[in-house]
Parts: structure tokens; sequence; C-alpha cells
């Protein structure tokens, strides 16, 4: 049914006005999304970032590769700023038995960073083997030549997938699987 200009009101067209039909439309509101989270697969040289909400799934987002840890903030931020995050997602370092790892220094350090920057919430979530998940959830060949590998760590593309599926098994432990 047609909506009248400038209104939310329906147009009532000559054959049901004739007839002397009363319409009404019901609206129903769908609630906003309450939590947006952003995965981060923190490494040195790149960090992958995803992005998920309480509906249940994380995709991969461009990963931050600047060069200098200054601009990968930077690109952080302007991510949390375009999808309006309320919860950051940190991949933590354990070993494969649960223990800390001496990388887990450098992820607290960078989680101090985060939190004095942006002032959101951070959940540490284990990240073992999210890379090897990644690869195998990609179902991208494996590179031929170093070149080509090469290529693929400096995009963070794989970072990126390993921030998604840990974010995901976050999101799936805290009961919004979709």
């Amino acid at each position: 049914m047609p909506l009248c200009s400038g209104s939310l009101a329906p147009c009532q067209t000559p054959a049901i006005a004739k007839q002397g039909l009363k319409i009404i439309a019901t609206f129903h509101s769908v609630p906003a999304v309450s939590s947006v989270f952003l995965g981060i697969d923190y490494g040195s040289k790149r960090v992958g970032l995803s992005h998920g909400d309480e509906l249940g799934f994380a995709f991969p987002l461009p990963a931050a590769t600047a060069p200098e840890a200054e601009e990968r903030f930077s690109q952080i931020g302007r991510e949390i700023g375009r999808l309006k995050v309320t919860q950051l997602v940190l991949g933590y370092p354990l070993s494969l038995e649960g223990e800390k790892t001496k990388r887990c220094l450098e992820v607290d350090a960078f989680a101090a960073e985060l939190t004095k920057r942006f002032g959101l919430p951070i959940e540490l979530v284990d990240e073992g083997l999210t890379s090897q998940a990644a690869d195998a959830l990609s179902g991208q060949r494996k590179p031929r030549s170093s070149q080509e590998r090469q290529d693929q760590t400096k995009s963070g593309e794989r970072d990126s997938r390993a921030a998604a599926v840990l974010l995901q098994d976050f999101l799936n432990s805290r009961g919004f699987s979709a």
C-alpha cells in the first residue's frame, strides 16, 4: 500500500475511498542491538579485527597493518566509532595447558593501551589455535610460493579471520549463537 508523501499514514486509493473501507497499518519496532563487539587478534606488526553483535555472527574486518603502532590504534579507533562498539574481545595467547605465555605480557600492555585510549570493557579470550581454525574455515588453498605467502601475511587477512573465529567462540559461549 502506498504511503502518502511526507506521512507514515497509508494513502487511500479512489477504489478504497468509494467503498468506505478503513485500513489500519500496524508497525512493529525492532529493538536496537545493544551489544556490539570488536574482536581483536593482536600481533606486533598486524592486528586482526572482526565485528559481531548479539545476533550471534562474527565477521572479519580489514586488519590494522600500518607500519606504526599509532596508525594501527587510529584504525582500531575508527572501527570502534564507525560500528559503535560497546565491548572489545581480545585474543589471549595461553599455552595449550592454559598457562600464561611470554606473549601474554605484550597482550597485557596492548590491553592497557586500549583501555587508556578507548575506555571500553575488554574480555580476554583464549586464542589457542584460532589461526589454524581460520585457515581451515577459509577454504583457501595454501600459498604456492614464498611471495604469495608474504602477500597473504602482509594483508592481515589471516589475522582478521582468526579474530572472527575467537569472537564467534566468545559469542557462542555467551549464548549469542545464531
